[in-house]
């Protein structure tokens, strides 16, 4: 007897539940007519199998066919609706849930021959739970009753009365904890917004190097949960250690601001693939018989906000997407606005000079380092300026590190030029100077991540710099400010400079990277008619120095290495590859030298060949002895001779059989048989069949 349906209340429960798990989906998402359809179905399936109608073994079997074969006109209905702006489309979650549906009406018709039960649940309740999202008010409570349905549907039989209440005081009390959630979240979400959206701001970009800094900025990148992130990888083993971004001009309440007038516009020299190449000056990215220039590859994770990070003495950039970069007097360069958020780029340096290629320059009287231009690093006007309410305490800070001689009589006046009104006289060199303020800096100062009292700025009262001199602790950018503002008092020129400093080194990555709490600020000053890096900050307190943990180093390795893999085969690098094989594939082919091989292959393949089929065949002859070849000539005549008398061996007949059966044919043969000239061949046909089965054995 074929197994049927056991029907109790716990079928027509799945049934109900199949049912209220399809008006909830459609009334959820206005296709109310397509769930009844489903609720209809189910029903049908329920009859049929509650009545015993349809045994197990008389149902259809499960087709997959049909079921994956659903997936492409709901793509296709997905590809059809429209896009929703800021939001999540309704689609998005109706979809699914028709596909469940459509899963458990295939199992269930065809459950206990290809469909499982346990799969009629899964896909029920989830089409349920796709069904409660943005459910209607008051249709919470279907769902409630749908989801006690399949409780009561799928549970064991037997189950304790007991167990069902535990069960559903569990569901009370997630469903009031994500209640109690969700109305917490609808009070705080504003207060959560903003910290978010202030998470976002310092998470996406690095902080400090605007157009446009204020003093302090760099303070998140110190402080915040971000101090750690990667920002820059430099494809360096050995980096330079200051990484310049900008270089600022005018400082006013606050704020640095960067020169208006630029020394050069940069327009590209060549290209290299996608990227074009700018030059400070002519052919000095290409490599000569005396120097080597290196290409360095830069990586931003971040928004770098246009500029260009490179060390000092950089010669050249290669950049995508950029018709030409503005280059600043001291190695500023800007002009990445274009290159998207985030950014790479290329700068060339000129390796350093062997002992033999320094003489030989000597010799030739040719420079062999890379030179910049002197227009590109003179000084102007900008670098002495000092605004008029910082004299009082610029004049008290060189007083008290003792930075001059004399004092200028002649009252300051505001509208005076800058290197006649501001410049104190002093008689000490420069670099003196430079000594001085380092160690006055280094015996009364401390490093600080924040500084005392530093609040709104309102006035003098509470200037960031006159706050930092009282207090005697801070971070790069005070006193990176402070003294780039002294110097330009004392009439040397100087610059404040923002970047990255100290990067990190990792043995066994192929590159180093600068982190959010390796940004930067110092001085660049013209002491002895050249630029020097001046860096006035103290050393930073162990307390303050972090290392990176075994797995963000390896994780970091990772995921330099994907972005180099990312950067050849997006940015043309491969093609660089293909192009030179495709040259070389000409070349060869153009080559009689290929054609002389291949006709030297083919000789010894061919030649190969022959020699394997002639060694065969001896070896065929060395086997077969010469009373086996003519004792294989007697049968072949014999057979022949027994064929034209009609006698003709069947397939798979021993010559044994054949010999016996034509021994037979020939004892009943008539005396008077014509053509007895035939039968006297066949006769002695016969005998030498006798013959080879008596001596066959014998040697």
């Amino acid at each position: 007897m074929m197994a049927s349906e056991k029907v109790d209340i716990r079928y027509a429960f799945k049934v109900l539940f199949l049912c209220l798990a399809s008006v909830n989906l459609g009334h959820t998402f206005d296709f109310l007519w397509l769930s009844v359809l489903f609720a209809i179905y189910f029903v049908a399936i329920g009859v049929l199998n509650a009545t015993r109608r349809r045994e197990f073994a008389k149902r259809p079997r499960y087709n997959k066919i049909l079921a994956y074969g659903a997936i492409v006109p709901l793509a296709l209905f997905w590809v059809m609706t429209p896009s929703v702006e800021n939001g999540v489309s309704p689609y998005l979650i109706f979809l699914p849930g028709i596909y469940l549906l459509y899963l458990a009406a295939l199992q269930e018709r065809s459950r206990g021959n290809g469909g499982f039960e346990v799969f009629v649940a899964f896909d029920g309740v989830g089409a349920l739970l796709f069904g409660m999202y943005m459910v209607p008010h008051g249709w919470g409570f279907v769902g409630l009753v749908g989801f006690l349905l399949a409780l009561c549907a799928y549970s064991r039989r037997g189950t304790a009365p007991y167990k069902y209440g535990l069960f559903l005081l569990v569901i009370a009390a997630l469903g009031a904890i994500s209640y109690g959630g969700w109305q917490y979240w609808k009070m705080q979400r504003y207060r959560y917004g903003a910290q978010m959206a202030e998470n976002y701001y310092q998470r996406e970009r690095m902080m400090g190097f605007d157009p446009v800094a204020a003093l302090g900025s760099f303070g998140s990148n110190y402080s915040s949960r971000y101090n750690s992130q990667v920002v820059l990888r430099v494809w360096d083993k050995q980096p330079s250690r200051y990484f310049k971004a900008a270089s600022y001009e005018k400082y006013v309440a606050g704020i640095w601001k960067l020169p208006t007038k630029f020394a050069k516009r940069l327009y590209p020299a060549y290209y290299q693939v996608d990227y074009a190449v700018f030059e400070t000056a002519d052919s000095l990215t290409k490599a000569d018989s005396l120097r080597e220039v290196e290409q360095i590859w830069v990586q931003s994770t971040l928004n770098n906000f246009g500029f260009v990070f490179a060390p000092y003495g950089v010669v050249g950039f290669a950049a995508k997407d950029v018709d030409s970069l503005t280059y600043y007097a001291g190695g500023m360069v800007q002009g990445l606005d274009g290159n998207g958020k985030r950014s790479d780029w290329h700068y060339f340096k000129c390796k350093p000079l062997s002992a033999e290629n320094a003489s030989r320059s000597e010799a030739e009287n040719t420079p062999g380092a890379c030179t910049l231009p002197d227009s590109l690093m003179a000084p102007s006007e900008g670098d002495l300026l000092v605004g008029e309410r910082y004299l009082p305490l610029i004049d008290t800070v060189i007083a008290a590190m003792g930075l001059r001689d004399t004092v200028p009589t002649d009252s300051i006046s505001a509208n005076s030029a800058a290197t006649d009104s501001t410049a104190l006289a002093k008689s000490m060199p420069d670099s003196l100077v430079l000594q001085k303020m380092l160690a006055y800096y280094f015996v009364n100062f401390t490093y600080s991540l924040s500084v005392p009292g530093i609040t709104r700025w309102n006035g003098a009262k509470n200037e960031p710099l006159a706050v930092f001199w009282r207090e005697k602790q801070g971070f790069c950018e005070y006193y990176a400010t402070l003294s780039t503002l002294v110097l330009r008092r004392l009439g040397i020129p100087a610059r404040y400079v923002t970047g990255f400093a100290n990067p990190e080194v990792v043995e066994g990555l192929p590159y180093s990277i600068f982190r959010r709490r390796h940004s930067h600020a110092w001085v660049e000053a013209y002491v002895d008619n050249r630029w020097v890096i001046f860096d006035p900050t103290p050393p930073i307190l162990p307390q303050f120095a972090e290392s990176p943990s075994w797995w963000s180093v390896k994780w970091e390795g990772v995921r330099g290495r994907l972005a180099r893999v990312m950067h050849a085969l997006k940015e043309g690098e491969w093609r660089r590859v293909v192009d030179s094989w495709q040259n070389q594939s000409t070349a060869l082919l153009e080559s009689p030298i290929l054609y002389v091989v291949l006709v030297i292959l083919v000789a010894g393949f061919a030649g190969r060949k022959i020699y394997i089929a002639y060694k065969l065949s001896a070896k065929d002859r060395t086997y077969v002895s010469a009373r086996a070849l003519e004792w294989t000539k007697k049968l072949d005549r014999a057979e022949r001779d027994l064929a034209r008398a009609g006698f003709r061996r069947e397939p798979g007949e021993t010559v044994g059989k054949f010999a016996e059966r034509c021994r037979i044919a020939f004892s009943h043969l008539a005396e008077n048989q014509t053509n007895l000239k035939k039968i006297q061949k066949a006769k002695n046909a016969l005998a030498v069949l006798n013959d080879y089965e008596k001596e066959r054995w014998t040697k």
